[in-house]
């Protein structure tokens, strides 16, 4: 077993063209607590204390899914009870499909992309 060194992973960072944007987006996504930052940085926390934050990168460029010039480097697993059940209101806070649902609606995943590209999955 590993020795307790008193590291708490602090966020997770996206860059993106639009901080605060995106984060509104993941807040309704998540149905979290709110936005807080401004057009350079951005985060959102859960009641957990999970948080993601957003970084403004005026260069980005989204990556290319599945394969391509730009692979992804990471993408997000968010936890759902159905995938299908789930679909329609992703889509409609700005969610793009990318592919269709991987297994069952209840025990697979299906791959979206955020409004800035960047891909995540549902994961049932």
């Amino acid at each position: 077993m590993a020795e307790k060194r008193g590291l708490k992973l602090e966020t997770v960072v996206l860059d993106c063209p639009e901080p605060l944007a995106l984060a509104a987006f993941y807040n309704d996504l998540l149905g979290w607590n709110g936005v807080s930052g401004d057009d350079r940085w951005a985060s959102v926390s859960g009641p957990d204390g999970a948080t993601v934050s957003f970084q403004r990168d005026p260069g980005f460029r989204a990556p290319t899914w599945p394969e391509g010039e730009r692979p992804q480097m990471l993408h997000l697993d968010i936890r759902v009870d159905d995938i299908d059940a789930e679909h329609d209101r992703v889509v409609a806070v700005g969610a793009k499909p990318l592919g269709e649902v991987q297994g069952s609606p209840t025990n697979g995943f299906r791959v979206y992309a955020d409004p800035a590209g960047h891909p995540f999955c549902l994961v049932a």
